[in-house]
């Protein structure tokens, strides 16, 4: 992964009488600005609050696949009764093939999901995202009525860059969300260091995508300008859905233009705040192809990745292969396959067993359900089978789904000392910036409380002063030198301004 350069989130006013050289972090437990673990937020128990819904919030507007502007909303879960101030985010993403669904379906797995997470004390955001692929040219006896619904004529893509780049605008667009919903940390007490992502199918690839996908080399060449989509076979239904409300186009040559869809951040919210997180949970998703020859798994800022799947799901492949392959290419009916044009896709399976033979993985766990794969044998039966058990594309028992997950991310969600990056309310809300991240022998922190001359410290999370000296550089745009390596890791700097300390969380790293 790319090391990202985070909005420095945390300014507070100390006393003019605390020595410069007063040791930080010992100081804010005394002074009770940091909580003390002790008395950490349980984040694990369920049930624990009520919470309201704020439904439908606009957090920005994009063009999709055919260039119509779609207006991007979410939904905003938030406890009652909770006295922090610095709350857990999770941003959870819907599932629908990047044709359909939304964020409040109610038979959906990301409403039931936001409910358990908000019981424990997140704020939880179910979100929008662009929809929409274009459609093959030519499909003889394509899925549909009277054997199929008519649904199945839509999920004929022209190529496999269709569905890539599809993936790469909801990347775009939550990211943009997570910005958005950083913005306003104050206003929902979000701790802007607490953020987690979660997605079900579609949802689940957009989901690993905002977490792992963030170099600009990492960008699928899909995504870069393309020729024009060929015109969509007339039998097909060129529909998507936005909101759950299906749109049809008839679509011209204006609409089969394909640009480039721009940076892996995409350009929603830029508002100074960063699209990292700390955790992502698939929930029976994976990744394309490109996630792995272009190695998106990188860095010290991975986050901890959640792995849940079914072993023998019909349409997203537990180990590797095109969506739909076990239903397209066993139970079409006489239909033409659907999933010729799909990319190749790594499961939940295939991407646990490439994160464990990494020689550093990241932080994971995995949350496998067995059952039967399907017996091409007996093809009849077992299209049967799973066309009543859903194709085993779902997240089964979501209390039991939610308990695991919430115990993997609890000392995350649970831990204050990041949340020394947030602003304390009612204190001086100048937000500098600071980068590289991660660094090796030195930052650059801008703010325009700060000149050449001022003293800093480096200090380890338990406490332990690192490194200190003077500040170089320009005003407003310091620059911090340390001496001797550190290792890999979160670290504390604090430039001690003419007015008031600043303090930001560090990432030293290769």
């Amino acid at each position: 992964m790319q090391p990202v350069t985070p909005t420095v989130r945390y300014v507070t006013t100390l006393p003019d009488t605390i020595a410069m050289r007063t040791p930080i972090l010992p100081f804010l437990l005394v002074t009770g600005l940091l909580p003390r673990s002790s008395h950490a937020q349980d984040h694990v128990t369920p049930g624990q609050f009520t919470f309201t819904v704020d439904s439908g919030l606009v957090y920005g507007w994009d063009t999709n696949y055919v260039g119509a502007i779609d207006t991007l909303r979410l939904d905003l879960y938030k406890p009652i009764g909770t006295s922090e101030a610095h709350r857990p985010l999770l941003v959870l993403v819907h599932g629908g093939t990047w044709l359909g669904g939304c964020r409040n379906d109610p038979s959906s797995g990301v409403v039931p999901l936001a409910r358990e997470f908000a019981g424990r004390g997140y704020v939880v955001a179910s979100v929008d995202y662009r929809l929409g692929w274009h459609k093959d040219d030519f499909v003889q006896t394509p899925a549909g009525p009277p054997i199929w619904p008519d649904g199945y004529l839509a999920l004929y893509p022209a190529d496999s860059a269709e569905i890539k780049r599809a993936l790469y605008r909801g990347m775009q667009d939550v990211k943009g969300a997570i910005r958005w919903l950083k913005a306003r940390a104050d206003q929902d007490s979000i701790c802007t260091d607490k953020v987690f992502v979660g997605g079900e199918s579609a949802g689940a690839f957009v989901a690993l995508a905002v977490g792992l996908l963030d170099r600009p080399d990492e960008k699928p060449e899909a995504c870069m300008a393309l020729p024009d989509a060929p015109p969509p076979y007339s039998a097909l239904l060129n529909a998507t859905e936005l909101e759950c409300q299906r749109t049809t186009y008839t679509v011209d040559s204006t609409m089969l233009h394909r640009p480039d869809l721009g940076p892996v951040a995409g350009d929603l919210n830029l508002n100074g705040f960063d699209a990292s997180v700390i955790g992502v949970a698939d929930f029976f998703g994976g990744m394309p192809y490109e996630a792995f020859t272009q190695d998106w798994i990188q860095g010290v800022d991975t986050p901890a990745i959640y792995l849940y799947h079914q072993t023998c799901d019909g349409i997203v492949l537990f180990h590797s292969g095109k969506p739909y392959t076990t239903l397209s290419a066993n139970c079409d009916l006489g239909a033409t396959p659907w999933h010729y044009q799909y990319p190749t896709m790594k499961g939940s399976g295939r991407v646990a067993a490439y994160l464990a033979a990494l020689a550093d993985p990241p932080v994971m766990t995995t949350d496998l359900d067995p059952c039967d794969p399907f017996d091409t044998n007996i093809a009849l039966f077992e299209c049967l089978r799973y066309a009543n058990n859903g194709s085993y594309h779902f997240m089964a028992n979501v209390p039991l789904r939610a308990a695991h997950l919430a115990a993997f991310w609890g000392p995350l969600a649970d831990d204050p000392a990041p949340c020394l990056g947030t602003v304390i309310p009612g204190q001086d809300s100048d937000r500098p910036s600071i980068h590289p991240q991660p660094a090796l022998d030195h930052v650059v922190v801008r703010s325009g409380s700060l000149r050449p001359g001022d003293p800093f410290s480096l200090f380890a999370l338990d406490g332990r002063e690192l490194s200190s000296g003077t500040c170089n550089g320009a005003p407003g745009e310091v620059r911090v030198e340390w001496y001797g390596d550190l290792p890999p890791g979160t670290y504390l700097l604090i430039v001690h301004g003419p007015r008031l300390p600043v303090v930001v969380k560090c990432l030293v790293g290769p």
